[in-house]
């Protein structure tokens, strides 16, 4: 292996096993090269035929994945909770930047622990849940909401929670994430989590340019309060937001959310949304302004200019 190698990733490779994790836990290892070792950065499986035993080999082998800033491991079938707890506590210091398990079945709650637990310098930027059929509202919740003697909740700028439980991904869930994305870290973070007012945590946040930027949560249970409080705490970030298929979200909460972000939201995916109709299509703050895109209109009786 090239000691300058720092990212790998590998797509539907039939004949990736055991030897493989092997090789990493081997060339990547500080104690080669007189222990300074490989500087593995990257690590990108998906839909390859590894065994459990071979990915808790890449795990606890060594300390080859010490540097790690991107992991990503989607569509592996023998991926359980086990399995990303032994690799994410490989990782040196909380240095992920980003994290995929999307599509991995056996993945429940215990996996947000364990991706709490090992951001301990909080540098988690994104989060790829997609998929994930067994993961609660409950154990969401407390994974976004500040806990005595565990890492704060990340401040994301990238969360996808789409195809997930429709019940469980639900207002609740998404207004945490989105506070603890935007929120400076104080005493007060958790005060006033029911029924904020919006105009108070827009006026909160506003000079502040945190928040999320890509937010996925397809085929939840969001409704409009979620699309205030994005619009609370995500006006200056907010660049794209996919909510197919969110039957509870209607043309008011579309709209206000418009009109209250700025001109960087350039993204709407809204296929799958019947309910939305002409009133936000045409009446929305930017028609007359553009540059903001609905993605997933496939019939309407007069366009706009942001209609695809």
């Amino acid at each position: 292996t090239s000691r300058t190698l720092s990212s790998i990733d590998l797509t539907a490779c039939p004949l990736i096993g055991a030897q493989f994790c092997q090789a990493i836990g081997e060339n990547f290892s500080s104690s080669v090269d007189n222990g300074i070792g490989g500087c593995l950065l990257e690590l990108s499986l998906q839909n390859v035929p590894l065994t459990k035993e071979a990915l808790l080999t890449l795990g606890a082998s060594s300390d080859a994945l010490q540097n790690l800033k991107s992991l990503k491991l989607k569509e592996i079938e023998s991926v359980d909770d086990e399995v990303v707890s032994i690799i994410l506590n490989s990782v040196n210091g909380g240095s992920l930047e980003g994290i995929d398990l999307s599509d991995n079945p056996q993945l429940t709650d215990e996996v947000l622990s364990s991706i709490r637990q090992c951001n301990t310098n909080g540098s988690l930027r994104a989060l790829q849940l997609s998929g994930l059929k067994n993961l609660t509202a409950i154990g969401l919740e407390a994974f976004f909401t500040p806990i005595d003697d565990l890492p704060s909740p990340p401040m994301l700028r990238k969360l996808d929670l789409s195809q997930c439980s429709y019940d469980e991904v639900d207002d609740a869930v998404v207004s945490l994430a989105a506070k603890a994305a935007s929120f400076k870290r104080s005493s007060t973070y958790a005060a006033s989590e029911d029924n904020p007012n919006p105009e108070h945590l827009v006026s909160e946040v506003s000079s502040a340019k945190k928040g999320l930027v890509h937010v996925n949560i397809i085929g939840s249970s969001v409704s409009d309060k979620a699309m205030e409080t994005l619009a609370a705490t995500c006006s200056s970030s907010l660049e794209e937001l996919d909510i197919s298929f969110c039957t509870n979200v209607s043309d008011k909460g579309l709209g206000y959310l418009v009109s209250k972000v700025g001109c960087q939201f350039a993204k709407i995916h809204v296929w799958g949304l019947a309910q939305i109709t002409e009133e936000f299509l045409d009446g929305h703050d930017r028609v007359e302004e553009g540059g903001l895109e609905i993605v997933g209109v496939w019939m309407k009786k007069s366009g706009g200019r942001s209609i695809r």
